[in-house]
């Protein structure tokens, strides 16, 4: 029998897709059939030309599905990784350049950037490293352009919003916010401030024409596009000047040291194109199941709050709170029941704290510690969603005795 038997014999509803999609059929094949090609693609021999040859096909597709040139398009281990070079790399760059500059560089984020943004932010600003503006996103969790054209100042260096939030699901301005600063870069005659977005929410459902969005730099992650887990995606805009913060054998054109990973890049492509090839069928029928299970839920416990804009928000997404029950307690009975649900981000710290992408919508820390964040996918149906309101409704019946 295998030792994977026991885990997926047992029915189960997963809706924690915002942390980690299933790989998809297409990926999955992708990958199985690259997998016999093992050459290092850097090196000159057949074994490496053909490594080589696969990974800029696929270097070529992702380039092809978000409107850009195959060398602006770079590999790297995940969507944290892919963060941090575009924050660090434009550090480090600045500073490279402007050695004898004493004045700080200021950096723009939103208040409830991805931890793979917010810590790295933090590190920088706890350091005095940089200057770092906050932006509010208000109770409906989306940032006003018009705050972040008043936040820019002549030392901003780089401005990083989120595309779609990763807990309350939450579409931000990236067009408008890139239009505002293609103007200022016009006007100032300048190259900076770099526009960066971490677009890792994004795949399955938005755009991602990087020339329409009007940014510099975004983050891809293939574990959230129904392709494998280990692998990202920074694009860079040619010209976009950023230094490496991995040193090593050069590879990615000298940014991103390390032996490729041929044929998780080549799933990773797949993923990411029959993602955007179902994209509208798919966030029509989870819209649907969506606004249902928002009524419904909302019928049968009248008590619940919902977190984050319903109209400028993911497909999938859906975030709640339960008052008096903790995340963690609705968490394990509901895991109990069959399903999978979580509270946070899967990179962010342990269950019992409380969310600060809650707290940023006005939330009190109270509450910011009973929300649960629903996260739907290709495998959800209706009825899936209506069992998930029978067991909650359940829970919340006995809880209260």
């Amino acid at each position: 029998m295998s030792m994977f038997s026991n885990i997926f014999n047992k029915k189960r509803v997963y809706l924690d897709n915002g942390g980690a999609t299933q790989i998809g059929a297409r990926a999955k094949r992708a990958l199985l059939e690259s997998l016999d090609v093992y050459g290092n693609p850097s090196s000159i021999f057949k074994e490496g030309v053909d490594a080589s040859k696969l990974l800029n096909d696929a270097r070529k597709k992702i380039g092809m599905i978000i409107n850009s040139r195959a060398h602006e398009i770079y590999f790297t281990s995940s969507g944290t990784e892919s963060c941090n070079l575009a924050i660090l790399g434009t550090y480090y760059a600045w500073k490279k350049e402007n050695a004898h500059i004493k004045t700080l560089p200021h950096i723009i984020i939103s208040s409830i950037e991805h931890p793979a943004v917010m810590e790295v932010i933090n590190h920088l600003m706890i350091n005095s490293l940089a200057n770092v503006t906050y932006l509010p996103v208000y109770e409906n969790g989306i940032v006003k352009v018009q705050d972040v054209k008043d936040a820019i100042t002549k030392d901003t260096i780089l401005i990083s919003v989120m595309y779609a939030n990763n807990e309350i699901g939450t579409i931000q301005p990236i067009k408008e916010i890139g239009r505002v600063l293609e103007e200022y870069k016009k006007e100032n005659k300048s190259v900076y401030p770099y526009f960066h977005t971490d677009a890792c929410q994004a795949g399955n459902y938005l755009n991602l024409d990087v020339f329409r969005l009007k940014v510099d730099m975004m983050t891809l992650n293939s574990s959230k596009v129904y392709g494998p887990k280990g692998v990202g995606v920074l694009y860079k805009k040619e010209g976009v000047n950023i230094s490496p913060i991995t040193y090593g054998g050069g590879q990615e054109r000298g940014l991103r040291s390390g032996t490729e990973q041929v044929s998780l890049a080549v799933s990773f492509a797949e993923a990411l194109s029959e993602a955007q090839e179902i994209k509208e069928k798919e966030s029509e029928r989870l819209i649907k199941i969506r606004d249902l299970f928002k009524e419904r839920l909302s019928k049968g416990l009248p008590q619940v709050v919902f977190y984050g804009d319903f109209n400028n928000r993911l497909p999938n997404n859906i975030n709640c709170r339960i008052p008096g029950i903790s995340s963690e307690e609705m968490i394990l009975r509901l895991d109990a029941k069959g399903f999978s649900v979580s509270h946070k981000s899967a990179c962010a710290s342990s269950v019992d704290d409380s969310s600060y992408v809650i707290r940023a919508l006005g939330a009190t820390d109270e509450e910011a510690k009973e929300n649960i964040r629903i996260t739907m996918g290709r495998s959800t149906t209706l009825e899936d969603m209506d069992k998930l309101i029978d067991a909650i409704e359940n829970i919340v019946s006995k809880f209260a005795k």
